[in-house]
């Protein structure tokens, strides 16, 4: 009885690939090959390069993958100088250090060509242009240069509800206290309690008589 192998998807391929590709840097290790630094720099950027795949391409396929949303990019007043990288900068700096990354080359380069994969590019290029451009430098190949796909037409907005009416404010309450002098009273009525102490009929007499 022979049983059906389901085919694998781009990311368990790719997955895969990197897999392949770890194992053969770390058999470079030992003697006077490679060292245990540049081995676990290798790796690190290795690891980092299949999550960061792995992460968009499941985003992607549960409906949760939203594009990024790039602000004008401002200079800063002092900008920090760039540290530079441990690892070489050269185009195809990982196929002398090891050899048997060929393989994984000529892998990479035929998922690179599947139409599945090609989709899952095309629907996140911002995101997956990354980590793919930096594998494809490793390894000395030219990165795809594959479009975003149509974005979809935004559903209508809602019409927008008439707002409602404000309530005319209250008028407010007379102040608290007694009322203002007719305006044709006396002067002496007309003035403050404050500027009547003077006025002849409240001179304080003397308590002692003569």
């Amino acid at each position: 009885m022979s049983t059906s192998i389901a085919p694998r998807t781009p990311v368990e391929r790719f997955a895969s690939l990197l897999k392949g590709l770890r194992e053969a840097v770390m058999a470079r290790s030992g003697g006077d090959q490679l060292s245990y630094l540049l081995i676990g720099l290798i790796i690190d950027r290795l690891r980092g390069i299949n999550q960061c795949v792995g992460r968009i391409a499941a985003n992607i396929r549960d409906g949760k993958y939203a594009p990024r949303r790039f602000a004008p990019h401002r200079k800063p007043a002092e900008p920090k100088p760039r540290q530079p990288s441990k690892l070489p900068s050269k185009f195809g700096w990982l196929l002398p250090l090891v050899p048997l990354a060929v393989g994984s080359r000529s892998q990479l380069q035929s998922l690179l060509g599947d139409p599945e994969m090609a989709a899952l590019i095309a629907a996140a290029p911002d995101t997956l242009g990354r980590p793919l451009r930096s594998l494809c430098h490793m390894l000395g190949l030219r990165p795809p240069d594959i479009s975003p796909l149509p974005a979809k037409p935004r559903p209508p907005r809602p019409p927008r509800k008439e707002p409602r009416p404000r309530k005319p404010r209250p008028e407010p309450l007379p102040p608290i206290g007694p009322p203002p002098p007719h305006p044709d009273a006396p002067w002496w009525l007309r003035m403050p309690p404050s500027r009547t102490r003077w006025l002849p009929g409240r001179v304080r007499k003397p308590k002692n008589p003569v």
